[in-house]
């Protein structure tokens, strides 16, 4: 029988073929050398890739299951009964709202998976690495500053990229919602981890660094509410007012193309605010998310005619000039008269 091939002849992971070949061949370290390298480690390192090809499959198929079951059906807030009695989907909530969630949980499971399936081929470079006789350890030392370096020139960068892996997570937002980030106002058209794209009502488009995100107002989650406020002249008969504003809110919510966005009946809110000018009474309909801005604008229209049909006087503004002096007769404010 042959003996055992000399060190270094044979891979460590990969002897068996390098043996055999050496035990064949009478003890022909060349041959079972050349064998290791093109039939034993090839097939060692063959193996590994379908190994981790078939792992990163699983961890995609379970991670997007997981994180349906979680985030896509379950709704953000439990919906009010008078939102479901409004025309809400099954279970009360918009449509709109549960492809919200479905989008969110396809984000998120996108997210998850590219972490998980870099570290599954982190983890077989590491054996491929091994197969080939690499010494590891120099590799992940160096690994090891090269990251701590990168971590701290990129400082502002992490930040922006835990920032939006927690947007993503907490649901602040999602593409197509209106929202408030501040100075930046406007449609969220794009959402990366990195930032978040704005465009606002004159075409301006925003690019916010989602480490810079202090605040967010969301009018977009759920249910929005159209508020208008309407100033009437001092005077005017507030109860015969808040009639009118009703009976055309009441008529605009009908109307086919938006009697399926209003969840609640219209509501009067009373009085807003009294100034100089008037006083300001205040109306709310409760609307789908995003559909208020709409409504507000046909609501507006129609007070603009409802309003003066029915006797009431919008305000209008008051200017008060006090003259200090005499009046001349050519009109002249403080001056003398003059011939």
């Amino acid at each position: 029988m042959t003996d055992a091939p000399p060190a270094g002849v044979c891979g460590p992971r990969t002897h068996r073929v390098c043996e055999w070949v050496y035990e064949q061949t009478g003890g022909n370290a060349t041959l079972a050398a050349v064998a290791d390298w093109l039939v034993g480690r090839p097939l060692a390192i063959a193996g590994v890739l379908l190994v981790g090809w078939v792992l990163r499959l699983a961890v995609r198929r379970l991670v997007h299951r997981g994180v349906h079951r979680m985030l896509a059906a379950r709704p953000i807030s439990a919906p009010s009964p008078a939102a479901t009695a409004g025309g809400g989907a099954a279970g009360g909530v918009p449509t709109r709202e549960s492809a919200r969630r479905g989008t969110r949980a396809e984000a998120v499971a996108a997210a998850v998976t590219s972490l998980l399936s870099a570290l599954v081929w982190v983890l077989v470079l590491i054996a491929v690495l091994g197969i080939l006789g690499v010494d590891l350890g120099p590799v992940i030392a160096g690994a090891g500053l090269l990251g701590i370096a990168v971590a701290f020139g990129a400082q502002s960068l992490i930040r922006d990229l835990l920032a939006g892996v927690f947007i993503l997570l907490e649901d602040h937002f999602a593409i197509g919602d209106e929202v408030d980030l501040g100075e930046a106002v406007g449609t969220v058209e794009k959402m990366t981890f990195r930032e978040t794209v704005l465009r606002d009502l004159d075409g301006t488009v925003w690019h916010v660094r989602n480490g810079l995100i202090d605040r967010v107002g969301n009018q977009s989650q759920v249910w929005s509410g159209a508020m208008v406020d309407v100033a009437v002249a001092h005077g005017t008969d507030l109860v015969r007012a808040r009639e009118l504003l009703h009976e055309a809110a009441a008529t605009v919510s009908r109307e086919p193309s938006f009697a399926d966005d209003v969840l609640e009946p219209p509501e009067v809110l009373g009085v807003h605010q009294v100034d100089a000018c008037g006083i300001t009474v205040r109306l709310r309909v409760k609307t789908r998310a995003g559909r208020h801005f709409d409504l507000q604008r046909a609501l507006l229209e129609a007070i603009t005619t409802v309003f003066p049909a029915g006797g009431v006087q919008l305000a209008t503004p008051q200017l008060t000039v006090r003259a200090a002096g005499q009046v001349g007769s050519a009109g002249r404010v403080g001056g003398p008269p003059t011939s």
